[in-house]
């Protein structure tokens, strides 16, 4: 852990800086850094999850590795958004004609594609 702070943080507490942490960090530094839980670093450090370091059986976190991959998904996560956002509605979707009134779309009916069901089959267990 971070030399002056317990875990789990106060509620009240005031969390330090990212200047306040060492460019070599421990489980317990990273885990109060990404305010996870030590053994969810643990977590994801064994499912190749988050960018570690092994020296021996001591596992060690480089911080600017580490706001790089933080950095690195969250553009992926706007880059995904405005994708979606950006996406042409698909053409086979049935779409209203234009109408002058209300009145002109009374009847329409959108033309979905013929799908038969399989018919229902019930069983009913009389004691």
């Amino acid at each position: 852990m971070h030399p002056n702070s317990t875990y789990p943080p106060a509620k009240n507490a005031t969390k330090p800086g990212a200047d306040a942490f060492p460019e070599i960090l421990t489980i317990e530094q990273t885990a109060e850094y990404l305010q996870l839980h030590p053994q969810v670093v643990y977590r994801h450090v064994r499912a190749g999850t988050l960018p570690a370091s092994r020296i021996g059986r001591t596992i060690r976190f480089k911080k600017s590795v580490l706001d790089a991959f933080l950095e690195r998904d969250a553009w992926k996560a706007v880059g995904a958004f405005i994708a979606f956002a950006n996406a042409k509605q698909p053409e086979s979707l049935p779409v209203a004609p234009a109408a002058e009134s209300e009145g002109d779309l009374a009847g329409w009916k959108p033309a979905l594609p013929d799908v038969k069901s399989p018919p229902m089959q019930f069983s009913a267990d009389v004691d």
